[in-house]
């Protein structure tokens, strides 16, 4: 128990400075022009030509997934979306856990809802953390545990690859 606390507080630690660091919402908006830039593994990787970044997307049954960086690479961005209705409000902060091969990972994400392309409804973490992001690309499964009445699983198949082809977009 008391791991899980340490954990809990050296990740919110983290996102903290992530979020003071970047200041703003790193995730694209729906004015954003994005030009996709190629395929590898089921996930699409997309160059935000509105603000210089480059994504990575994937979708899953009625969700999606997108990940990114900001273009300098200090922050990065993960985002799970989904179609059925999981009780956010548009905006709102709540606190999310993640799970990744038994590791815990917690955060502060931010819901959107009623403004995404496709009905998609869902939140987005920041973290300038290593070990969550070698977490994300090495590991084949995320779990999603929003404060919500919804739980995400988010399949990382092919998360490898894409985020290299995202740093070779990043350099273009």
């Amino acid at each position: 128990m008391r791991s899980f606390v340490t954990l809990i507080a050296t990740m919110s630690v983290a996102l903290s400075f992530a979020m003071a660091a970047y200041g703003q919402n790193p995730v694209p908006s729906a004015s954003d022009v994005l030009v996709k830039y190629g395929e590898v593994e089921d996930w699409t990787v997309y160059t935000n030509q509105t603000r210089g970044d480059c994504l990575i997307v994937r979708d899953f049954g009625s969700g999606s997934v997108q990940m990114g960086v900001t273009a300098n690479q200090d922050v990065g961005y993960l985002g799970v979306f989904s179609k059925a209705d999981i009780g956010l409000q548009n905006g709102t902060k709540s606190e999310v856990f993640v799970s990744i091969a038994g590791h815990l990972y917690s955060g502060v994400a931010t819901s959107t809802h009623g403004e995404l392309k496709g009905g998609y409804s869902g939140g987005y973490i920041l973290t300038n953390s290593p070990e969550f992001k070698r977490a994300v690309a090495k590991k084949y499964e995320m779990i999603v545990f929003p404060e919500t009445k919804g739980t995400f699983v988010v399949d990382l198949k092919g998360t490898y690859k894409a985020m290299e082809m995202g740093r070779k977009c990043l350099k273009h």
